[in-house]
């Protein structure tokens, strides 16, 4: 098996998330950048003056034709990253998108069906991922030692688009455009941050068997989508909240990613990636508390490009919240959330046929 750097590509700057994955990748040693496409002549200069040695294309086909990458990074809207990806498997290139997966349920299916048909691969990516605390908090939940796990409670947000974001440069004039779009994100601060509790929730406890969703447009009135929003994933044997929010420009108590087990709780306090609490007993009054340095991941693990490129060259699977069935799985979540905020009725899952696009034909876990 060959250890050659993968050559990856990246094709659209839409994410605000572009700069610094890009970042990554060229400091990935197993990864060899061959190239970028921006649409944007603005965002394409700007970037490419803080980048000089990446070479810039003018469309994803030039890209293909000239440096033949073997794999791409698409940071395109979550609507139109579709073409990307379809585009790619019908080349044989596999993808990695940054997360979400996708605008819709049906973008997300079809996503995964063109890659199927491609016979390529699809990697979802999620900063959260590339935490190690984040991955000894899953081995200890999965090791039983806090028992049965009822509930996990992910908050994530910060103060959202600004009102003058055209006024600023090429990243945030695109990042921060698209994301206020309802047709292009599939909704607001619901899509781009309940996102995270709706992935790592189906990770940890499985797929839910009815969404509610609540949210709205409460303080941020320059934008038209919702600038928060809380949903609650309803198990057989407890429940998950995933909350977003755009408005909240500063706390004095950030909210860590928490797991409620039958015997115990563990917390990743906001702000390292490096350890986590577990807390045992009975009651407030008679527990225990410890703090506990997560393990050293593997440096494949530095981060989503370096993963990414590992796992195609040694043909290892994507795992935990990167594989995109289980991305696939919090995109059908997130819509049943948004769903139920438009109705004001739970939404049970699996979403019926018309509105998934296919039906799903493998087992998926419940708990």
């Amino acid at each position: 098996m060959s250890d050659s750097p993968v050559r990856i590509g990246f094709v659209s700057a839409d994410h605000l998330h572009f700069p610094g994955l890009l970042r990554q990748a060229i400091e990935a040693p197993n990864i060899e950048v061959v190239g970028m496409v921006i649409d944007d002549a603005d965002h394409r200069a700007f970037i490419a003056s803080r980048f000089p040695d990446v070479r810039v294309f003018d469309t994803p086909g030039d890209l293909y034709d000239t440096a033949h990458p073997e794999a791409i990074i698409t940071n395109r809207n979550n609507r139109d990253a579709l073409h990307d990806v379809e585009d790619a498997a019908r080349r044989g290139i596999h993808v990695m998108k940054e997360k979400p997966m996708a605008a819709s349920l049906t973008i997300a299916d079809a996503m995964q069906s063109a890659c199927a048909r491609g016979g390529v691969r699809l990697m979802i990516n999620w900063p959260t991922n590339w935490s190690r605390a984040f991955h000894h908090a899953h081995t200890i939940a999965a090791s039983g030692r806090i028992g049965k796990v009822w509930q996990v409670h992910v908050r994530n947000g910060h103060q959202g688009p600004p009102a003058d974001f055209a006024k600023g440069d090429p990243i945030g004039r695109i990042g921060w455009e698209w994301l206020m779009d309802r047709d292009r994100n599939g909704g607001g601060a619901a899509i781009d941050f309940c996102s995270y509790g709706a992935v790592i929730s189906r990770w940890f406890m499985g797929q839910p068997a009815r969404v509610t969703g609540v949210g709205g447009r409460y303080v941020r009135t320059h934008m038209t989508v919702e600038d928060n929003a809380v949903m609650i994933l309803q198990y057989a044997h407890g429940h998950s909240i995933a909350e977003g929010t755009w408005s909240q420009p500063a706390t004095p108590s950030p909210a860590p990613i928490t797991i409620y087990g039958s015997e115990g709780t563990i917390a990743i306090p906001p702000g390292q990636d490096t350890e986590v609490a577990v807390a045992m007993g009975n009651g407030p009054w008679r527990q225990t508390v410890e703090t506990i340095t997560a393990p050293e991941l593997p440096s494949h693990y530095a981060s989503g490009p370096a993963y990414f490129a590992h796992s195609l060259r040694h043909d290892l699977p994507f795992e935990g919240i990167v594989d995109a069935a289980i991305a696939r799985d919090a995109q059908e979540i997130l819509q049943a959330g948004m769903q139920s905020m438009a109705t004001g009725a739970a939404v049970s899952l699996p979403l019926p046929v018309h509105l998934t696009g296919r039906r799903r034909d493998h087992h998926r876990h419940r708990a």
